[in-house]
């Protein structure tokens, strides 16, 4: 059986994505329009819950329709897809330190002086754990997040690989209670909740929809029969609480807000599967946006500290609205030439060196 194509998907990204854009962008000093600028971390965790959905797919696919999960191939993959822009990112960041020391133009240094064997071995998160800050230079700051994904590709894959599949209930289970406890553990000796194991369960919650998709027979007539309003009405609940839930105190972000927010974005990742559901077509531009993520959201904020670096040099102070819709706009750009020109030809090379099932 070949692979389902699964619509909407890419337009939830671009909202995640849009999320973290928001919380990178100038505060305004307005209440009014900052309460909306804090979600960074909760599309992150949306983007794990995705990640979460769309591997755990791929993989129980794989292992229930061919010869079992080939790990070479799986990882073959997702180091074609996310290790060439990742590695020029890096070279991006030490370079254009390096240049505009001996330019002697003036930036910010913030944060720690990044290692580079750090940095390549996926090991960022750990060292702004262990530091307690940021390292200094864009885009390093929002690799922690590719970091996890690395390691969770690592984890899932084996699992998956060697677990049984009856078993799979009782990994998505110990995931979530497992990250509950490793969060209430760094809460105690106040470590920033940054590795795979403290955000576990947003990639377990991701993995329940999966789960009930490969059992199709067993769980989606029952969601089939959900109210259409009832769906939608999650899909805005996800939205709201999206906003709502940074601006609660750290111990309910730590306790209450992972499980809430997993839960609603596991059923929304969910009522897109069945008709009738949440349906946003690939023709629509948000969806469309959707497929430049990746790049979006390594690119943004180079391009947000260079629009502040040029304000600054230029003497200028554009308003907020008109600097937000530049940084969009030229982000999306970037990504754009960045997908077509420089991550495609390495996305070819996954059909020709490590074929996956056909999509539906």
């Amino acid at each position: 059986m070949p692979r389902k194509h699964f619509h909407t998907f890419d337009a939830l990204r671009f909202f995640s994505f849009l999320l973290v854009f928001l919380h990178h962008l100038p505060r305004t000093n307005r209440p009014c329009i900052d309460f909306f600028l804090q979600s960074g971390g909760v599309g992150v965790s949306f983007f794990f819950v995705l990640s979460g959905f769309l591997i755990t797919y791929i993989l129980l696919h794989e292992r229930t329709y061919s010869r079992g999960i080939s790990l070479k191939h799986f990882f073959g993959r997702r180091i074609l897809r996310i290790w060439p822009l990742f590695y020029a990112m890096i070279l991006f960041a030490f370079l254009s330190q390096y240049a505009l020391d001996l330019l002697h133009i003036p930036h910010e240094h913030t944060g720690y002086q990044p290692n580079w064997l750090v940095s390549i071995f996926f090991a960022e998160n750990y060292r702004m754990m262990l530091t307690g800050t940021f390292p200094d230079g864009a885009p390093l700051r929002v690799i922690w997040s590719l970091c996890i994904e690395e390691h969770f590709y690592l984890l899932w894959g084996i699992s998956l690989w060697a677990i049984p599949l009856r078993k799979m209930p009782h990994l998505i289970l110990s995931s979530i209670l497992l990250a509950n406890f490793t969060r209430w553990l760094y809460a105690h000796f106040h470590i920033a909740p940054l590795d795979l194991f403290s955000n576990l369960d947003y990639f377990a919650y991701g993995a329940i929809p999966a789960y009930m998709l490969m059992e199709e027979e067993k769980y989606l007539g029952w969601v089939e029969r959900v109210p259409l309003w009832t769906k939608y009405g999650v899909l805005l609940g996800g939205i709201a609480a999206a906003f709502i839930l940074p601006h609660l105190d750290a111990y309910w972000q730590h306790s209450f807000s992972p499980f809430v927010l997993g839960v609603l974005f596991s059923l929304t990742i969910l009522f897109t599967l069945v008709r009738p559901g949440i349906y946003i077509g690939d023709d629509c531009w948000v969806s469309k946006l959707g497929t430049y993520t990746y790049g979006l959201y390594l690119y943004h904020t180079i391009v947000i500290l260079m629009l502040l670096q040029f304000s600054r040099l230029m003497g200028i102070k554009p308003g907020w609205l008109l600097f937000a819709a530049l940084a969009l706009v030229v982000s999306i750009f970037i990504s754009m030439a960045s997908y077509h020109v420089y991550e495609k030809p390495f996305l070819r090379l996954k059909r020709t060196y490590f074929p996956s099932p056909s999509k539906s």
